[in-house]
């Protein structure tokens, strides 16, 4: 019984502690990313009902080691681009994923993430301490 009561504790304790001192420096974010297909005449998938169906939600991890993974995606990027948290003002963009990922770190607060396959884009957004 003291064994619980110890286990409990030291959860509740971990409640406690900032996300900050836990991540170290903070060299990798985690976020999601929605997949869409770019638009054209013919890629309307629309459901049974004749609606679109939401696109399904993604992990995307950003780490100035590892570099850019998002989990499920097969393509080459083409571009990297970053927005306002109102998705209104354009930022910067970049080619290179090393420019990003180094440009991104040195921000700080909200911002909207867009990244641009040949055939997709991914969007999703991030906070940065």
């Amino acid at each position: 019984m003291k064994r619980v009561y110890t286990i409990l504790f030291i959860i509740l304790l971990m409640s406690f502690i900032p996300d900050t001192i836990k991540a170290g420096n903070q060299s990798t974010y985690t976020t999601t990313v929605y997949k869409a297909k770019k638009q054209s005449e013919h890629n309307q998938h629309l459901d049974c009902e004749g609606r679109r169906s939401p696109s399904m939600p993604l992990y995307c991890i950003i780490s100035k080691t590892n570099g850019l993974n998002i989990v499920g995606m097969s393509e080459d990027i083409i571009s990297y681009e970053i927005w306002d948290a109102e998705y209104e003002t354009y930022i910067a963009s970049f080619s290179e994923e090393f420019e990003f990922i180094d440009f991104l770190f040195l921000q700080s607060g909200y911002f909207h993430v867009k990244i641009e396959t040949e055939n997709y884009n991914f969007h999703g957004d991030i906070s940065i301490n």
